[in-house]
């Protein structure tokens, strides 16, 4: 296996470069080669060409590719124009296939590419190239995760030099598509290949979570709208410029294990957010910034993997927000791939990797894709390490580092002191709602929610039922067995209590005072909890109590649905409780009827 590299620029040096495929194409034996096009030129015009050309003079090639922010040879930035990688295998089988006009027909589609990869037996990776303004692009690779799971799936989206203008398109041998997937398939018992990605950037003050969003639409954070995250913490002026001013400060989210960077590519007028990749109700997210040091300790730890992996060849597909980071530095980070083996690629408008552990296919932002591939198994030849020296970062970047170093430090301090408030915050709440030796809720509380529920029952007619509980004799509990008993005695009854509601309806039960106890039950006729009364007097005197062995309790049942005054209500299930008890304990008693 080998990866050999070429630059285009224009017809002259399409001309002069043709000659040298075909001396490197016909000084060795292969079984398959591929060509990868980076195309970072705005003239489609002669992207079409050298697609013609190459196909009419090397027919047995399969050609695949896509526009590009930057593209990548070697170890450097080549100036902007066309990368030709020229890969030919010994063993291996390379297939490219295009799925054209994907947009609206993101599932059919994606059921077609599973199908598509598991058609070859012995598949060993897929790469993916995709048009990139697909908002349902989800959708087309959670059909696409059904394939095997031991496969290898990695990629990216298109993006043109001016993020903002230029198109964003793929291409085959057969032309340039803008409303498609390419799919580039590596088949064959002796290929290998090792697939990661590379983040470094670290979070800036506290959580949040998302409380609105669809798709890639980010809606609220902290119920607040999302565009206000950044406007107070980066003073974002410009909503026309805003996709350009946070390129590098995105949003981090936490799925399956993994963070996923998110940046916004723009702010709609009512202050929500759309972002490159979806994002869900409910999930935790930071802001983030680039940290110099964090990007290249990870740079560095990838390399030493790939190092001992004894690459033949490798891939980068790095985003283009990351150039925008780097500036002028962009070079120190891809400089020791090219140290390990012949390295091209290109820069991304987002970067696809399939999650090892789970099976997904992510879709990542402001990240590097690194793919180190060789056929056969490892020789153990000598590769001297190759790591990137912090020192080596002067100027603006040694500057940002150290205040990068700051913010971070800065950022665990604050989010320490946030977590303890928030358990702090939490515990005060629970003890405000909570009865100290019960642990159900407090009187305040249980009267709070069934005021609540009796309010929402006016207004939507829904049934609510009431039942009070009274331990019988209690007293003599305390004054025969002492009042740690009668302790004891209130706290398994909550137990048994609690165990019998189901608080993910709304039901909930609370300590009313001394022995007596509320139960709140949500859409249930008063037949219904009769019954559900009658099962807890009976499981209470079954229940063995230690010490004193059995007791029971007298219960009050009432119902109410539409306009009633509560403190009617209230009065009612208390008649009902001390009609029980008049009538000899240990039985339940329905409030009668309202007039």
């Amino acid at each position: 296996m080998k990866q050999t590299l070429f630059q285009i620029f224009d017809q002259n040096s399409l001309n002069q470069e043709i000659p040298k495929i075909h001396e490197l194409l016909s000084s060795k034996t292969y079984s398959s080669v591929l060509f990868h096009l980076y195309c970072g030129t705005e003239k489609e015009d002669i992207v079409r060409l050298v697609i013609q050309r190459l196909s009419s003079e090397f027919p047995e090639a399969e050609i695949a590719g896509s526009a590009s922010n930057s593209e990548i040879y070697g170890s450097k930035i080549m100036q902007p124009g066309i990368l030709l990688s020229v890969i030919t295998f010994e063993k291996t089988e390379v297939h490219v296939k295009c799925f054209d006009q994907i947009l609206m027909h993101e599932t059919e589609t994606g059921k077609q590419v599973c199908e598509f990869i598991d058609s070859f037996p012995e598949i060993k990776a897929a790469e993916i190239l995709i048009y990139d303004s697909l908002p349902n692009s989800h959708e087309l690779f959670d059909e696409v995760c059904h394939c095997r799971k031991e496969i290898k799936i990695f990629g990216g989206h298109p993006i043109g030099h001016d993020i903002f203008k230029d198109p964003k398109y793929v291409l085959t041998k057969d032309g340039v598509y803008e409303n498609a997937i390419v799919i580039v398939v590596y088949v064959g018992k002796d290929f290998h290949i090792d697939v990661d990605y590379t983040a470094g950037w670290r979070t800036i003050g506290r959580s949040f979570q998302v409380t609105k969003a669809e798709k890639n639409h980010l809606y609220e954070i902290d119920h607040a709208p999302a565009y206000e995250i950044y406007e107070k913490y980066l003073r974002t002026e410009s909503k026309e410029q805003f996709a350009k001013e946070v390129m590098e400060f995105p949003l981090m989210i936490r799925q399956d294990g993994i963070d996923i960077l998110r940046h916004p590519t723009e702010a709609a007028e009512d202050n929500s957010l759309y972002l490159a990749g979806t994002i869900e109700n409910g999930m935790t997210i930071n802001l983030t910034y680039g940290d110099p040091a964090g990007i290249i300790e990870a740079v560095n730890k990838r390399c030493e993997v790939i190092r001992e992996f004894e690459p033949e060849c490798i891939l980068l597909f790095t985003c283009a927000g990351r150039k925008m980071f780097w500036g002028d530095f962009i070079e120190k980070e891809i400089e020791p791939f090219g140290f390990f083996a012949d390295t091209s690629g290109f820069c991304t408008g987002g970067e696809i990797m399939r999650n090892p552990t789970t099976g997904k296919i992510v879709e990542y932002n402001l990240t590097l894709i690194s793919i180190a591939m060789r056929e056969g198994e490892k020789t153990g030849r000598e590769i001297p390490p190759f790591k990137i020296d912090d020192s080596q970062i002067r100027g603006q970047a040694s500057l940002v580092q150290r205040f990068a170093s700051l913010v971070q430090l800065t950022t665990e301090e604050l989010q320490v002191a946030y977590d303890k408030l928030l358990d702090l915050n939490k515990k005060l709440t629970s003890m405000a709602i909570t009865d100290e030796l019960t642990g159900m809720y407090n009187r305040r509380e249980i009267e709070r929610r069934i005021q609540q529920s009796l309010a929402e029952s006016n207004r939507q007619n829904k049934k609510v039922s009431l039942v009070m509980l009274d331990v019988d004799f209690f007293k003599k509990v305390n004054d025969t067995y002492g009042h740690e008993t009668g302790d004891m005695v209130l706290k398994e009854v909550s137990a048994i209590l609690k165990e019998s509601v189901d608080e993910s309806k709304g039901e909930a039960v609370g300590r009313w005072g001394g022995e007596e106890f509320f139960v709140l039950l949500l859409e249930q006729s008063v037949e219904h909890a009769i019954e559900f009364a009658e099962r807890v007097r009976k499981k209470i005197e079954s229940h063995h109590f230690d010490k004193i062995n059995h007791l029971t309790v007298s219960l009050g049942v009432t119902s109410t649905s539409g306009a009633e005054d509560p403190k009617k209500i209230f009065s009612r299930v208390d008649d009902a409780l001390y009609s029980a008890k008049a009538n000899g304990r240990n039985c339940v008693i329905k409030a009668k009827e309202p007039e």
